[in-house]
């Protein structure tokens, strides 16, 4: 079932950025890749494309962080080519030391076996809806 082999290429791109696997995420990328990330992060941009933009994406969110680890909590197929996923996010500020844990949600398109685009949200409930999952 296509639904599960989405799945299966997430969680294959969240091992890969956890293993530091640059080379391994791209393979994992279509080359003109949409990255949408949430407004409400302060300094990112609001859209990057292509793998270029993924690699910039990766450099912004860890490198703010000492300590930086992240915790798959819920994936689950979505209609058509989407996966939804939420993520629990921790580290400690690099410049504050204060301790941070945050949740993150992303809907992901896969088409023809890469992720074609990869959405970046706050608030689960816009993801939830942004991937047709919303009750």
């Amino acid at each position: 079932m296509m639904s599960d082999e989405n799945v299966e290429i997430v969680r294959g791109v969240v091992a890969a950025f956890e293993l530091g696997d640059t080379d391994r995420v791209l393979r994992f990328c279509d080359e003109d890749i949409r990255i949408i990330q949430a407004p409400e992060l302060p300094g990112a941009p609001a859209e990057l494309r292509g793998h270029k933009g993924v690699l910039e994406a990766f450099s912004v969110w860890p490198e703010q962080w000492d300590d930086y680890r992240v915790e798959t909590v819920r994936i689950a197929a979505a209609p058509g080519d989407k996966v939804f996923m939420t993520q629990r996010t921790r580290g400690r500020g690099e410049q504050s030391g204060i301790e941070v844990e945050m949740d993150f949600s992303f809907v992901f398109t896969v088409h023809d076996g890469k992720i074609s685009e990869w959405r970046l949200f706050v608030q689960e409930d816009e993801a939830l809806e942004a991937a047709g999952l919303s009750e």
